[in-house]
């Protein structure tokens, strides 16, 4: 980590295709995504060569505009619910995809932190979807979203102790029973701490990553916001990982809420905006000692700003020292060409 980015980081603390090629990059990308655990990646690459895949979360609001520039990414990632809840035409768009380009997958309703048995019928049907998307890996949020009854409709945190720890590993292990790729963990994003935890972010994750040897699906934007919101340091966080544990990054941009009840300024990930350069930093510091198969840009808000969505992947590109978009494509790296 360079001095800059850890001062850059304190001065805005609390402010602020198709056929046999694409068979081919699929394979590629599905062979090398969770090889080489803990290997060193000095030069941001993964065990056999390749740097990162990196793409956008399909969004049906511009799935004709993805489609359209499919060779500016070199993968998709797919939100399962939107495969399970969505209308019959989203559902034949997501679908149209596989084969055409990689594709990982990503949840919001397991609701892994709720005080009660998993949903395995919900979970039998992720199985299927990732199964049809033909993706490397499935992860899902480090939260609970709903309580008996009731739909938070929110990412909520889990206390940070063992016992929640404990109750999430014997989860942890059902899913790995039933879905047949790799399962991966997200740390959200939170506006408060519950009184009886008594373990750091880092600590927690890497508790539950140790007991059941899941994979860490890293969101620096989240990182970013927790750190500035709550007073911590995220480059300790990221000394704390085990080298290896981060197999796919999330990156996004979120905006800074004012609110006089709020005391001072929060920063909000809505996925709306450009990455802040304090989360791209964390990006670099993260690659140092990981092996991330895919770096995705998450976008929810503003889709229409594609611009934006364009440039925040030639600045991602930027941090992955030797990319070349031609590991699955022979388009020019985004932002390389008009």
């Amino acid at each position: 980590m360079t001095g800059s980015s850890r001062d850059r980081f304190a001065a805005v603390r609390g402010i602020g295709p198709d056929g046999d090629r694409a068979t081919s990059r699929h394979r590629a990308f599905a062979e090398a995504a969770f090889a080489g655990e803990g290997a060193q990646i000095m030069n941001r690459r993964l065990p056999d060569g390749r740097p990162p895949a990196i793409g956008i979360g399909y969004r049906a609001a511009i799935g004709d505009w993805t489609r359209a520039n499919l060779k500016r990414f070199d993968m998709l990632e797919v939100t399962v619910d939107h495969c399970i809840y969505s209308g019959r035409l989203v559902q034949l768009a997501i679908f149209d995809l596989v084969g055409r380009i990689p594709l990982t997958a990503h949840g919001l309703g397991l609701s892994i932190g709720t005080d009660v048995p998993l949903d395995l019928a919900y979970l039998d049907q992720v199985a299927e979807v990732v199964e049809r998307l033909k993706a490397p890996a499935y992860s899902e949020h480090l939260a609970f979203t709903r309580v008996p009854g009731r739909n938070l409709a929110n990412l909520l945190p889990l206390p940070k102790n063992a016992a929640v720890a404990e109750a999430v590993i014997a989860k942890v292990r059902t899913v790995r029973s039933r879905i047949s790729v790799p399962f991966l963990l997200e740390n959200i994003s939170y506006l408060f701490e519950w009184p009886d935890s008594d373990m750091s972010d880092a600590e927690f994750l890497n508790l539950i990553c140790r007991e059941t040897g899941v994979g860490l699906l890293l969101d620096v934007e989240n990182l970013y916001l927790n750190a500035s919101n709550h007073g911590y340091d995220p480059y300790e966080f990221l000394d704390a990982l085990p080298a290896g544990v981060v197999k796919e990054v999330h990156v996004a941009g979120g905006v800074t809420v004012r609110d006089s009840a709020l005391g001072r300024p929060f920063l909000a990930d809505s996925h709306s905006h450009p990455v802040p350069d304090g989360a791209l930093d964390l990006l670099d510091h993260a690659l140092a000692r990981h092996t991330p198969a895919a770096i995705v840009l998450e976008r929810d808000e503003r889709l229409d700003a594609v611009d934006e969505i364009l440039d925040d992947l030639a600045r991602i590109r930027a941090r992955v020292p030797h990319v070349r978009s031609e590991k699955f494509h022979d388009q020019p790296a985004v932002g390389s060409a008009g």
